[in-house]
């Protein structure tokens, strides 16, 4: 747990800011695409990217990203960013972007509706607010009391980052401590985010829904009942449409012991992007 003390004048200079930058989301991303649940939001932001690492790779590892966080948030844009950055973040970049600036946004109405003590309080589940006192459960900083000593603090929300942390003034936002918190689109946004303005790709009008979300999943090899468990559908109606994508020529299907084994074929990567 850690312990903020806000006082007046620190209430008084604390700010709302859209991101700390694309290489700060990078930082968090490599870290994202192998954890999560499906209510993240980034379902299909993984399923995308892993399928492009696979690609750049050519059965080779993918190179981790290894810029340290200090050194992210001091030199926030690289000449010469990583391979997994470019792969993973920027085809994305604008509507990530637009989702931050949109809660930021949310925060200064809920600023004007129910003041900071309503900010502080509505943004997390991790966050609450007692005046004089801000906690913030996490889990990945030591428990400790800050006091701000008049500086203010800054706001940012975060697609990537797996929960709240408290950025000190040494590392933070034009010389400020900075409060970053995650937040988590829920169905229509994530749609808009991974697949662009409409929140309907091009794909599941071509296929319908349920097809396209089966062909998306077959980025990596499935057996008729881990495709039906990940769409939270029948096995027999896995298997019908697993069926009319196979005649299409969009997957393959091989035996593997007592069960099938399906994945994508070329024509079915290529397709999907």
């Amino acid at each position: 747990m850690i312990e903020v003390r806000l006082s007046v004048n620190d209430l008084a200079r604390t700010r709302v800011i859209s991101t700390l930058g694309m290489a700060f989301e990078a930082h968090f991303a490599w870290d994202r695409l192998s954890g999560g649940s499906r209510g993240d939001g980034l379902g299909p932001w993984r399923r995308a990217t892993r399928s492009r690492m696979r690609r750049a790779a050519g059965g080779n590892p993918f190179p981790e990203p290894v810029r340290s966080l200090g050194r992210t948030l001091t030199v926030p844009e690289p000449s010469e960013p990583s391979a997994f950055h470019t792969l993973a973040i920027e085809p994305y970049w604008d509507r990530i972007l637009g989702c931050l600036k949109a809660e930021r946004d949310a925060c200064g109405r809920g600023m004007l509706a129910g003041g900071m003590d309503y900010v502080l309080n509505s943004r997390h589940p991790d966050l609450s607010w007692e005046s004089p006192i801000l906690r913030i459960r996490t889990n990945g900083q030591p428990s400790r009391e800050v006091d701000l000593g008049g500086l203010g603090m800054t706001l940012a929300p975060s697609l990537f980052a797996p929960r709240p942390l408290l950025i000190d003034a040494e590392y933070g936002w034009e010389g400020i401590p900075v409060l970053v918190y995650n937040v988590e689109p829920g169905p229509e946004e994530a749609d808009a985010l991974w697949y662009g303005e409409d929140g309907e790709p091009a794909l599941r009008a071509l296929l319908g829904r349920t097809r396209a979300d089966i062909l998306d999943s077959l980025r990596e090899a499935r057996s008729t009942g881990e495709v039906a468990g990940r769409l939270n559908i029948s096995s027999p109606s896995a298997s019908k449409h697993l069926t009319i994508l196979r005649r299409a020529g969009f997957i393959t299907t091989r035996r593997r012991r007592n069960s099938a084994l399906h994945s994508l074929t070329p024509l079915g990567e290529a397709i999907l992007g």
